[in-house]
């Protein structure tokens, strides 16, 4: 830790540009990305990020052969940094008449959607009625490539661990479900309901079961949430699924039914280059709602 009086931390006022260069920093993985995103130079930028460690008396980002990720400290900092430059934002359009206009197209997997996404998206449509939202719903690894040809303004994903794109948003736990009032885990070969090929998790899922050595057939394949929940609520089935998109009706399976432990997604948001108005205004809108989700957790 950085040599300070709490009380210099405490008197002290942050510097919002600074505090843009770490979020961007974060954002990017990187000093070279960022420097591209912002137009500063790399040494600008760590300039100013080594002064807002040392107004701070925390280290707020670690290098690695992985990139540039958060500390703990520098993680909590970001939090509060999104609110703050989001409010700058804000106060800069509010004074200056701007009003986020045109179409928004959003990408999002359907369990994200149901999980956190569908109040949101309903209430940014009250709060700007002049912007036209469209919602595209299908799995992360034909998302990106949309978002990439210019089809889609942001997108929220299931990040690839081995190339994981974006600002990560949260973790979500992989929990094992089944039907309540029906046993499907008891059959000497488990019954098992997945997202069609091209889920992400589908081959981790399958890859776990394997390594614990339990026996299992893939009796449904769906793309859809709808789809996998629809067979696994008849009873002849169960399935993963991420913990805060379980919903009442089902109930959680473990180690005690012969389950392996599962493993955390990293739910991440991509913006398109040149984002818009009402991209930005949205984006800031999830930052708030993914941490106010986190805390209630």
């Amino acid at each position: 830790m950085i040599g300070v009086s709490r009380r210099h931390m405490m008197n002290g006022h942050f510097d919002l540009a600074a505090l843009g260069m770490l979020v961007a920093v974060a954002e990017t993985g990187g000093f070279t990305a960022a420097s591209a995103r912002l137009g500063r130079t790399q040494s600008a930028i760590s300039v100013r990020i080594q002064d807002l460690e040392s107004q701070l008396g925390h280290k707020l980002l670690e290098r690695s052969r992985r990139g540039v990720t958060p500390t703990d400290a520098g993680e909590r900092l970001i939090a509060h940094a999104r609110r703050l430059l989001a409010v700058e934002r804000e106060a800069l359009a509010d004074l200056g008449g701007e009003t986020p206009t045109g179409r928004l197209r959003i990408g999002v997997p359907d369990d994200y959607m149901d999980a956190y996404l569908r109040p949101l998206i309903a209430r940014f449509a009250v709060e700007h009625p002049k912007v036209e939202l469209e919602v595209r719903c299908d799995i992360s690894k034909r998302i990106e490539p949309a978002l990439k040809a210019g089809e889609l303004d942001l997108a929220v994903v299931t990040q690839d661990p081995q190339r994981p794109l974006g600002e990560m948003l949260r973790r979500e736990p992989l929990i094992w479900v089944a039907a309540r009032g029906h046993r499907p885990e008891l059959q000497e070969t488990l019954p098992l309901a997945l997202f069609s090929e091209g889920c992400r998790a589908r081959p981790r899922i399958l890859a776990a079961l394997n390594s614990a050595g339990r026996a299992y057939r893939l009796v449904f394949s769906c793309s859809h949430t709808s789809g996998v929940l629809s067979a696994v609520e008849g009873g002849f089935c169960v399935t993963a699924m991420t913990e805060s998109a379980v919903p009442p009706s089902l109930r959680r399976l473990g180690p005690a039914e012969d389950l392996p432990p599962l493993f955390e997604l990293t739910v991440g948001l991509i913006m398109a280059p040149h984002p818009g108005l009402a991209a930005q205004r949205f984006a800031d809108a999830l930052r708030e709602e993914m941490s106010a989700f986190r805390l209630a957790a």
